[in-house]
């Protein structure tokens, strides 16, 4: 697994990527935007842990060029910038995660395996069934392959992205309330099945959302 940590504090920097590199994880440390743009450009990652706070650009400008570059790779974001406006802001950007500074070095490793585990590998398998959908983050529109344009509501895009991750393979309710809801809402709610009955009724035949015994769901496109 290739990480690229951005964080201008060399002391953090060095802290971080020795526990990152102790779990057996390829770790490289960028200490500015522009230098981790240019990583994020020239090669695949499968995780970036991201700064907010950068001497040459402010870290959402990094954001948007990640997501931009690879719409599916997870950021983590770990910032002293703990203000409720400011991770709203980062995880309606796409951010997958935050953590705020101080933050015990456990706890982010552990949120690191998470966000790895529920992430699409950054190298396609020679099987990989050809092209997906192409979703927009910034719109949140979602172009069909018969060129038709849907507007999806932040959660509605949120969740067919996730299941994009993993096609033709069954994904639990609770995984998805972890991944898109982030157990905001109680196991036992119906907001998953309600949001993937709205999803059921903009989609076009070329993607089926199939609901499976036990709980769960299996996205297959035709």
């Amino acid at each position: 697994m290739r990480i690229l940590l951005v964080e201008d504090e060399p002391l953090i920097a060095r802290f971080i990527a020795r526990g990152l590199q102790a779990e057996g994880y390829h770790t490289t440390v960028a200490d500015g935007a522009d230098g981790a743009v240019a990583r994020l450009t020239a090669q695949e990652w499968d995780l970036v842990i991201l700064d907010l706070m950068l001497p040459d650009h402010d870290g959402f400008w990094v954001l948007d060029h990640s997501l931009a570059a690879h719409p599916r790779l997870p950021v983590l974001v770990l910032s002293a910038r703990t203000g409720t406006d400011t991770k709203v802001r980062a995880l309606n950007a796409g951010a997958s995660d935050y953590l705020g500074k101080p933050f015990a070095l456990d706890e982010l490793l552990a949120r690191v395996k998470a966000r790895l585990r529920d992430a699409p590998p950054a190298h396609a398998p020679a099987d990989d069934p050809g092209p997906r959908p192409h979703m927009d983050r910034r719109s949140r529109m979602l172009s069909l392959s018969d060129g038709t344009r849907v507007h999806l509501s932040a959660r509605e895009f949120d969740l067919l992205e996730y299941l994009l991750r993993t096609p033709d393979e069954p994904v639990s309710r609770e995984r998805i309330l972890n991944a898109v809801w982030d157990y905001q809402f109680d196991p036992r709610s119906n907001v998953v099945d309600v949001t993937v009955g709205r999803l059921r009724r903009k989609l076009a035949a070329d993607i089926a959302i199939e609901t499976v015994r036990g709980g769960g769901y299996r996205l297959s496109l035709c």
